[in-house]
């Protein structure tokens, strides 16, 4: 097969990809991989997703409930509210979970109403956390729950979710 020099169109591209033995080979092992991983997070939050189911908040993963408003773009699964399973968010907190399943959590919980329930947990994790992307996401939840003089008795709060610290 002789390809033209110079610039091509992104059908003449798709049609070469399509057509190459090897990039079929290396999309099939990555859909394959996929969704391995995917199978591992559903596991993963398969216990965190049934208490959740239980208490009436019916979705297929905990990131049903991050960015739940409905929108005419996004195919949201969940919309609504769901305090009553705030409570389970945070005692999943000190779970073992995969990393996206906890920012997950963490996500959902990212709610000025979930500070009663939240607060005190996701500070006790945020002054734990080791992980730069975790603490961030950390910063951010805190940042929208705690009140004014909260965030001045804990700067680095503010400095991480900056990118300062």
């Amino acid at each position: 097969m002789t390809t033209k020099k110079g610039p091509i169109t992104a059908e003449e591209l798709n049609r070469q990809l399509q057509a190459n033995p090897d990039y079929q080979k290396m999309m099939q092992e990555k859909e394959e991989k996929m969704r391995i991983f995917n199978a591992e997070l559903a596991k993963d939050e398969e216990e965190l997703v049934k208490e959740i189911n239980q208490k009436g908040v019916n979705v297929e993963s905990v990131w049903d409930l991050v960015n739940n408003v409905k929108h005419p773009f996004l195919d949201n699964k969940f919309t609504g509210e769901y305090s009553e399973v705030y409570s389970i968010l945070v005692n999943h907190l000190d779970k073992q979970h995969h990393p996206s399943i906890k920012e997950g959590i963490i996500r959902a919980l990212t709610e000025k109403d979930a500070r009663d329930v939240a607060k005190d947990k996701l500070l006790e994790h945020f002054y734990k956390e080791i992980d730069k992307n975790m603490r961030w996401v950390l910063s951010n939840a805190l940042t929208t729950m705690l009140t004014q003089t909260e965030k001045n008795k804990n700067p680095l709060i503010g400095l991480v979710k900056k990118g300062l610290a």
